[in-house]
């Protein structure tokens, strides 16, 4: 198995880039619900058993657990750049699957693995928040193996709709778009997935949009849970107060908007995520 080289995470501080969502218990949480079968389940039909696997970005590991699975006997390494927020976590998910999960601290852009030693990569979520994508598409180039396959999944908020249609959730979209955009990130970068796998000498690309939605009543309701959550007294909300872009004053009135939007009889929204999948020659 390749193991995570512990100079990694010296290294990673050279480069760290801020990730706009933060590490709040809730944020944690959120990510803790994610799973292989709903995200990652474009990737699944091209993974087998005995297979190496890197998940770069894995957060709490959820994720990885799944992907573990699939190819068991082989090994499933889970990296992420914060180790201290993830820990307990990975304890918890390397329990649950057995010996072949393994977690480390490593920086994307600097991956501590020699040339040609996995098999299949995945990406869930981690180029929209970074400055330098395609090196980092690059570097998981190097370290897969010819026939290796990468499955690269990020949303595109370009495409976001919702209705009723409000000027204050058009504030709440504008605030963390450019508050994406600051720490560095690309919040539509899901419609350039397929470009940046061929320029990174990916063969074979394929990407697919799907839309999630909210468009019942338990789930117009959590939704407007969620934006009051991150313009309450989330990371997200201190960050641009103290960017000067917005006051407490305004971001109460985008929790009550969101308040009122849930009320609304035909309330809806959607997102769109873009998944790709490539080869290595």
């Amino acid at each position: 198995m390749a193991k995570v080289k512990s100079e990694a995470a010296a290294d990673a501080s050279e480069t760290k880039e801020r990730y706009t969502l933060g590490y709040s218990s809730q944020t944690i949480q959120q990510l803790q619900r994610r799973t292989a079968v709903r995200e990652a389940g474009f990737l699944l039909p091209h993974l087998r058993p005995g297979m190496h696997l890197l998940d770069c970005g894995c957060g709490p590991g959820s994720i990885t657990v799944g992907l573990a699975e699939a190819v068991a006997p082989g090994q499933a390494v889970g990296v992420d750049i914060e180790p201290n927020e993830y820990r307990s976590a990975w304890l918890q998910a390397a329990k649950t699957t057995g010996i072949n999960l393994h977690f480390g601290c490593a920086d994307v852009y600097r991956l501590p693995f020699a040339a040609n030693t996995f098999d299949a990569a995945f990406l869930h979520n981690v180029l929209s928040h970074l400055r330098q994508p395609l090196a980092i598409l690059k570097g998981i180039y190097r370290i897969l193996r010819p026939g290796g396959v990468i499955g690269i999944s990020h949303p595109d908020f370009s495409g976001q709709l919702i209705s009723p249609s409000d000027p204050l959730l058009e504030r709440d979209h504008e605030l963390y778009w450019r508050l994406v955009e600051h720490n560095g990130g690309n919040p539509a970068i899901g419609k350039h997935q397929r470009g940046l796998l061929h320029d990174a000498g990916f063969v074979r690309v394929e990407a697919v949009a799907k839309y999630s939605t909210v468009g019942s009543q338990d789930g117009v309701r959590m939704r407007a849970m969620y934006g009051g959550r991150r313009f309450g007294g989330s990371a997200i909300a201190q960050q641009m107060i103290d960017l000067g872009w917005t006051n407490r004053a305004e971001l109460e009135q985008i929790i009550a908007a969101w308040r009122k939007w849930s009320e609304q009889p035909g309330a809806f929204m959607a997102n769109a995520t873009v998944t790709a999948v490539g080869w290595k020659e």
